[in-house]
């Protein structure tokens, strides 16, 4: 048995925190933190919970065995039972409970924090199966996300943003719904005010929890045999040993890309006044920055437009946008130096 629960308790996950956000939300960054707690065990993304949720539902992935025959046989075989899905959440409760307090156990600590950023697809059913988890809810401007995922992700092939489609467009608004289904169980954290307030936000979330705060939770980087996990920033939060304020706005500075304005402009309006305010956000404090970084018309006439590219390039029809756009891209560019040769501009 887990530390101070009991059986009952750790059944229904009074021992797990969840840690749930967008990608390149700061989650590594937050996990790190609360990790260095001498009650909360870690590790690398587990997602754990991801396939046995997504075996009821109807499509969201695919595999070699046939995935909608699978899907038509499982709920074939759960209907049958006594208790119907009741039955099904029971049993994953069971098997799940029991690798999460072995691994928590195998530690010698109390808690268990499950950071897997793409939880945001099952947050209903995952609290469903764990009624006593706690839930935190981690938010960043999703403007700084998305500048996030092109530089440490995508980069210049801008038509990979496609991997992350669901990312972009699904997450903030299930993200806001999960906030709401949730109620008390969740704690909602913003990403810019961990950066400035470490401190008081770890504070918070430590007293949520029932746990003592400790100073060295912020120095995570100065703890002895620190992990390298597979999964989450595989950069900074190496690189530093505590939180940095400085990188608050340095998503900024890729807005000097037209291409990369016109993909954050169209995500700006995609998203909407309201879903920012939801998200804790001013949109009119996005909206004037944009204006005022907003390039030439004549650079923005060679940049693509983001529902463009999020689409899956082996569709024929945007495999063929790709091609035009990086040939045209190739053209543009020798025309401008042909141009600033001659002409002297």
């Amino acid at each position: 048995m887990t530390l101070g629960f009991s059986e009952q308790s750790l059944l229904q996950g009074k021992n797990l925190i969840f840690l749930i956000s967008q990608p390149r939300a700061g989650s590594t960054l937050t996990q790190r933190m609360l990790g260095s707690n001498c009650e909360i065990h870690t590790v690398s993304e587990p997602w754990l919970m991801l396939h046995p949720l997504y075996a009821l539902r109807s499509e969201g992935y695919e595999v070699d065995y046939n995935a909608q025959w699978a899907r038509n046989a499982v709920e074939g075989f759960v209907d049958e039972l006594p208790d119907g899905k009741e039955a099904y959440f029971n049993g994953l409760r069971r098997m799940y409970s029991y690798l999460y307090n072995c691994a928590a156990t195998s530690s010698g600590k109390s808690y268990f924090l499950d950071k897997t950023p793409r939880y945001y697809l099952i947050i209903s059913e995952l609290y469903k199966t764990f009624p006593e988890a706690h839930f935190i809810i981690l938010l960043r401007n999703p403007l700084a996300v998305l500048c996030s995922m092109i530089n440490t992700w995508t980069q210049d092939n801008y038509f990979k943003l496609h991997l992350y489609k669901q990312d972009l467009l699904e997450a903030p608004a299930r993200l806001i719904d999960g906030i709401n289904l949730l109620n008390n169980n969740c704690m909602v954290l913003h990403y810019e005010w961990l950066l400035l307030n470490p401190e008081s936000e770890v504070n918070k979330i430590c007293s949520w929890l029932g746990l003592q705060f400790s100073p060295e939770m912020i120095d995570y980087g100065r703890a002895k045999d620190q992990p390298v996990w597979r999964y989450g920033d595989q950069n900074k939060v190496y690189q530093d040993t505590k939180p940095d304020s400085q990188n608050l706005d340095k998503w900024i500075m890729a807005l000097d890309n037209p291409q990369v304005w016109r993909i954050v402009n169209d995500y700006l309006e995609f998203l909407g006044v309201e879903k920012f305010l939801q998200l804790g956000y001013s949109y009119e404090e996005m909206r004037n920055l944009l204006d005022a970084k907003r390039p030439q018309w004549f650079d923005l006439w060679r940049t693509l437009p983001l529902d463009v590219l999020v689409e899956d390039p082996q569709n024929s029809k945007y495999w063929k946008y790709q091609q035009y756009w990086l040939y045209r891209t190739y053209y543009v560019k020798k025309l401008i130096i042909f141009i600033k040769i001659n002409y002297k501009i």
